[in-house]
């Protein structure tokens, strides 16, 4: 995984480590703010967009799509069951300047489970089928599937693979985890993915339990995977991509230390990635202030990870309710530590 360009399907990245699409976090002040902080991410993708939101009120995802060029390349993730209501979700996304196209069939949430879409899909083969080849047929950019390793127990093998191999994915990414088992602590399946992997023809991206570089290195070596996939990893240490990197590349192990002073410098960074993002032309359909809010309170918090008494921090970042608040607690801890 070394920092030449490398080729993901038709897909041309830096390397081979992907920020993953997780609804409530990895929003475009977050992508960023991971590029900021290491440049070996190679790859972003937009959150799952629900192609009936899409259907019915296209405008209510501006803000999700807002300057996604500046971004590539990116991924935008499409999660829905209709047939025509994907049609037109991508006929709509058409006019935005992106790399490809990803197909959530993964999403183990009650909502995803009861709407027969995302993670339902594992256990829906057929459906699942039509709707890649919905995509396929409709969108202009290459198209990619995130899976699990089945919905209750794993999947067929040799019949899912003989299902999606030649419909003309450019990969595919597998989380090791079966629907049902959800976030759970049970292992991860990484037997699943080198099976798939072995028997199928298209590129495949290995996600789940990577936290760090010795994690990566058993994961890449168990199942020889063409990338990683990294999400809850990188909350409170997007720093993990050079982390990963740097161990893959040359073995160098880098310790990711933190402390009051490089807290405080990262939310300086996340915020600066906030207000280059709300430009006077931002879509937004609510204040600025509340969407910087939300996305400041959030991160500081995650940001805490490793800090001594980061107990104590989280719990005074608790009590903001808005902005002001927000950055008076900021001043209130930084100057409680350097007293």
């Amino acid at each position: 995984m070394s920092k030449e360009k490398m080729k993901l399907g038709r897909i041309a990245l830096n390397n081979h480590l992907i920020l993953a699409p997780m609804q409530n976090v990895s929003s475009a002040p977050y992508r960023r703010f991971c590029r900021k902080v290491s440049d070996n991410v190679g790859l972003v993708i937009v959150p799952m967009l629900y192609t009936k939101r899409l259907e019915k009120n296209p405008s209510s995802v501006e803000l999700e799509l807002y300057r996604i060029k500046e971004e590539r390349p990116i991924g935008v993730q499409l999660i829905g069951s209709s047939m025509d209501s994907l049609k037109k979700s991508i006929i709509f996304l058409e006019s935005y300047e992106f790399d490809f196209l990803d197909l959530n069939a993964g999403c183990p949430s009650k909502r995803a489970i009861k709407a027969k879409e995302g993670g339902y899909l594992m256990s829906d083969l057929e459906t699942l089928r039509q709707l890649i080849q919905t995509a396929l047929k409709y969108s202009s950019r290459p198209v990619s599937l995130k899976i699990r390793t089945g919905y209750e127990k794993t999947v067929e093998i040799d019949k899912f693979i003989n299902m999606i191999d030649n419909l003309g994915l450019e990969f595919i990414t597998i989380h090791g985890r079966t629907v049902k088992d959800r976030f759970k602590d049970t292992k991860i399946d990484l037997d699943t993915i080198k099976k798939i992997k072995k028997n199928i023809s298209i590129p495949v991206i290995g996600n789940g339990d990577l936290v760090d570089h010795n994690s990566a290195k058993h994961f890449l070596e168990h199942t020889n995977v063409d990338g990683l996939m990294i999400g809850r990893g990188s909350i409170g240490n997007p720093e993990i991509f050079t982390q990963i990197d740097k161990f893959l590349n040359d073995g160098t192990e880098i310790s990711i230390k933190n402390d009051i002073n490089k807290w405080q410098h990262l939310i300086k960074l996340y915020e600066d990635c906030i207000d280059d993002f709300l430009d006077e032309n931002s879509p937004i359909k609510y204040e600025k202030e509340i969407f910087k809010f939300g996305e400041l309170y959030r991160n500081s918090i995650w940001l805490t990870k490793n800090i001594k008494e980061s107990t104590s921090i989280r719990r005074n970042i608790s009590k903001a309710k808005n902005l002001i608040q927000l950055k008076g607690i900021f001043e209130r801890i930084i100057q409680s530590f350097n007293s």
